[in-house]
């Protein structure tokens, strides 16, 4: 059987600062590359055309999916992958991402987008630690979307903004899997451009409702609303949009949505009646992990547990599922399936900073020392928020080392004890 092909799908518009570097990172993973620009007028179509790129002229309609499916009517390939002209993949997800395509069994796949920024103030921010960050920014944050899927002709874009393929491979039963393949992304690194993005896309959603107010339109306009920080406003979208179609699956996103506000509030009672009320319309590894979250912020721990264990059965490869995990099983006193649920966390993200100081929570309360250490001074490495704190511990448990000699730790360069 011949290796699977990938055709490469993007939009753009006066990306010539980006574009290159982008379309370079790919060369060894498409096999043919789909620009749709939308009105140019530097030199992002010449740059393009060095990759021996399809470009595709199209009108902009206020539409990202509109563009978006543009491009999909172009490619020819078997499988495609979806980039923005601000991102880059390096050469392991490259790798990945060939893997990927040879699964007969899945339809999709859902990757983890880094999101370098200089913004510390964003949930997930984790500081970047290494000696050469990238491209200097502060530190970076995950999302994920999927961005990799089979070319299949019912397969397109959904939402005027923040547009999704995930709607209509649902929609066909199509499998989407969660990966550990990263897409590195550079263009939400100055709150201000970003600030400024989102007013835009604010006000194409705003124009969407007025010229079509359908529960897709509500919904959109609520996730806007939910980024610019106006959460009554997004409250009060999501529920029209659940008003309007309530057996749909976008009125389980939209109650998921809710969800999420509500959860941000620390309204865990509010939150888990969202998300289970969005369970019953669409089932969703998202809204089980973040429903077994809100359990656990409750001290619930079977609750946790039996939600974060059917997270894991839609969603196998998210690592942040098995941190949750870990930590139910540490609450319980179950130190050695904690420590097993943790392990597959780091392996899935080797950067997994909230991975290594749970790890270092257990195995300094299972009494294993010089692990704890190790996982602690990981933790730190990649730049914890309670560094600080962890640093004070690790000292603690080298007094207590030191202070029982035939624990024998072997520290880095010498021993301590007998």
């Amino acid at each position: 059987m011949a290796n699977p092909t990938i055709s490469l799908c993007m939009i753009a518009k006066n990306e010539e600062k980006n574009i290159a570097e982008c379309l370079n990172s790919v060369k060894d993973v498409a096999d043919e590359i789909i620009i749709v620009d939308t009105g140019s007028t530097d030199k992002t179509k010449k740059i393009a055309e060095k990759f021996n790129a399809n470009i595709v002229g199209f009108k902009w309609a206020d539409d990202f999916s509109a563009a978006r499916n543009e491009s999909l009517k172009h490619a020819t390939k078997d499988w495609i992958l979806v980039l923005d002209a601000d991102e880059v993949i390096d050469e392991e997800s490259s790798r990945k991402i060939r893997e990927a395509a040879e699964d007969e069994k899945t339809d999709a796949y859902a990757l983890l987008i880094k999101e370098y920024t200089n913004n510390d103030k964003i949930a997930g921010f984790t500081p970047d630690r290494t000696e050469s960050p990238k491209k200097n920014f502060k530190g970076f944050y995950f999302t994920g979307k999927c961005r990799l899927f089979r070319n299949h002709r019912d397969y397109s874009f959904e939402g005027a903004v923040h547009e999704l393929v995930e709607p209509s491979i649902e929609k066909k039963k199509g499998k989407i899997n969660q990966t550990n393949i990263i897409i590195h992304h550079y263009g939400n690194a100055d709150p201000a451009v970003v600030k400024k993005k989102m007013q835009f896309y604010l006000e194409l959603c705003k124009s969407k409702v007025k010229r079509k107010p359908d529960a897709r339109s509500y919904y959109e306009l609520g996730v806007l609303q939910k980024e610019n920080e106006n959460p009554e406003d997004a409250i009060s979208s999501f529920r029209k949009a659940v008003e309007l179609s309530p057996k749909n699956s976008l009125a389980g996103l939209a109650l998921y949505e809710i969800g999420v506000i509500a959860e941000k509030q620390k309204e865990y009672d509010e939150a888990i009646k969202h998300y289970s009320e969005s369970l019953n319309v669409r089932q969703s590894g998202e809204t089980f992990q973040n429903l077994g979250v809100c359990y656990l912020k409750k001290g619930m721990l079977k609750e946790a547990y039996k939600n974060l264990v059917k997270a894991v059965m839609l969603n196998p490869n998210k690592y942040t599922i098995y941190n949750n995990l870990g930590a139910v099983l540490e609450k319980s006193g179950d130190y050695g399936n904690a420590v097993k649920m943790l392990e597959i966390s780091i392996k899935l993200n080797p950067k997994n900073t909230i991975g290594y100081y749970n790890l270092g929570i257990v195995l300094d309360k299972r009494g294993d020392f010089g692990k704890a250490i190790q996982n602690y001074e990981k933790a730190v490495e990649l730049g914890h928020p309670k560094s600080e704190e962890i640093k004070k511990r690790i000292k603690q448990i080298k007094a207590i080392i030191k202070a029982t000699p035939k624990y024998g730790y072997r520290f880095k360069g010498f021993n301590v004890g007998g």
